[in-house]
C-alpha cells in the first residue's frame, strides 16, 4: 500500500507550468508507468525522486496560493 501525499494532475500542472490538463495527465501517467506497472497513484515523494527535485521545496511551492 502506498502512503504519502498524493500528487494530482493539477499539482503537476502547477509544478511544471503545463497549461493543458490532458498533457499533464499523460505526464502523470508516464511517471507512474516508469515507477511501476499498474501504478494508480503517485506521491509527491515518488515524483520528486523520479525527477530529481527537492521534496521540501516542492511541498512549499504547492502550499503557495
Amino acid at each position: 500500500m502506498t502512503r504519502g501525499i498524493f500528487l494530482t494532475v493539477k499539482d503537476l500542472m502547477k509544478i511544471t507550468g503545463i497549461q493543458n490538463y490532458e498533457a499533464a495527465r499523460q505526464l502523470h501517467q508516464a511517471v507512474r508507468d516508469s515507477i511501476g506497472p499498474n501504478k494508480r497513484k503517485l506521491t509527491i515523494k515518488e515524483y520528486c525522486k523520479h525527477e530529481g527535485l527537492d521534496y521540501k521545496e516542492i511541498i512549499e511551492f504547492l502550499k503557495k496560493d
